[in-house]
C-alpha cells in the first residue's frame, strides 16, 4: 500500500568540499553523507533507531542506519544554539517537514554567518512524484501562516499521497488510508518541487527577512533524480 520510505540510489553522496567545521546531518537515517576528517558531524533525527524500524519495516534488517546523536524535530532544533553551527546538511529531507518555511528558519537560525546549508531534495519529474503538482510557494507560505491549524491544514497533504502516490482512486479509501499514515506520522512527501521552485523559496525568504540565504550554487541530475542547493547564510 505504501510507497516506502525514501530508499536513496545514490550511495556515495559526499558533502561539497567547501563545508568544513562542525555541523549538523538532519536526518540522515540510513544514507549518511560522506565526509573527510575536516568535518564533525553531529546527527539528528527524530526517531531512534529502533522506533525508525518500526515505522519503516521496509528498510532491509541488515540495512545500517545512523545512531541519532540528538533527537529533535528537523524544524525545532532544542538545545543546538543561535548561530553555533559551520554547516547543516538536509538530504531528501525537507520534502518530508509539513512547513518548510519553519524548517529554513531553524536551519538559518543555527548556522554561523557565512555558515552553509546543503540540501539535496527530490526533482518531482523524476520520482514517485510525478503525477503532482508541484507545490506552489503561496502554498508554502500558507502552511506557514496557519501552525494551529496543523490537523487540518496536513491532512490534505496524506489523502494527496494515498492518491497520488499510493494509488487509490476511491475517495473513501484515500481518506482511509491517508487517516492510518497521519496517525502513524508517516514520514510521507509533504511538497514536492523542481529546483527552480526551491530557488523560488530561498529568493522569498530573502525578501521577506525571514531567513537570509545566498545561492553559492544549484545543480540538478540528467536523470531528474534529485537536485542539489548550496545556500550561505548570509
Amino acid at each position: 500500500m505504501t510507497a516506502g520510505a525514501d530508499i536513496r540510489h545514490d550511495e556515495t553522496r559526499a558533502m561539497p568540499p567547501e563545508i568544513r567545521g562542525r555541523g549538523l546531518e538532519i536526518g540522515a537515517f540510513h544514507s549518511p553523507v560522506a565526509h573527510g576528517p575536516e568535518v564533525s558531524v553531529l546527527y539528528v533525527d527524530r526517531l531512534r533507531e529502533d522506533a525508525a524500524r518500526r515505522c519503516f519495516p521496509e528498510i532491509p534488517a541488515d540495512v545500517a542506519m545512523v545512531t541519532p546523536d540528538l533527537l529533535a524535530p528537523a524544524d525545532a532544533l532544542t538545545g543546538v544554539g543561535d548561530a553555533s553551527q559551520d554547516f547543516v546538511v538536509a538530504s531528501h529531507l525537507i520534502e518530508h517537514v509539513a512547513d518548510p518555511i519553519r524548517a529554513l528558519r531553524e536551519w538559518r537560525r543555527v548556522l554561523k554567518p557565512g555558515g552553509l546549508l546543503y540540501l539535496v531534495a527530490p526533482d518531482r519529474r523524476g520520482t514517485f512524484d510525478r503525477d503532482r503538482a508541484p507545490t506552489t510557494l503561496a502554498h508554502l507560505v500558507e502552511d506557514h501562516r496557519t501552525p494551529h491549524l496543523a490537523p487540518e491544514r496536513d491532512f490534505p497533504h496524506y489523502v494527496e499521497w494515498a492518491r497520488a502516490v499510493n494509488g487509490l482512486r476511491d475517495p473513501k479509501q484515500a481518506e482511509f488510508w491517508a487517516r492510518l499514515l497521519m496517525a502513524a506520522r508517516y514520514a510521507i512527501h509533504f511538497h514536492c518541487w523542481v529546483r527552480d521552485d526551491l530557488l523560488e523559496l530561498v529568493d522569498y525568504l530573502r525578501r521577506e527577512r525571514l531567513a537570509a540565504f545566498e545561492v553559492v550554487r544549484s545543480s540538478e541530475r540528467d536523470d531528474r533524480y534529485e537536485f542539489e542547493l548550496l545556500l550561505a547564510a548570509r
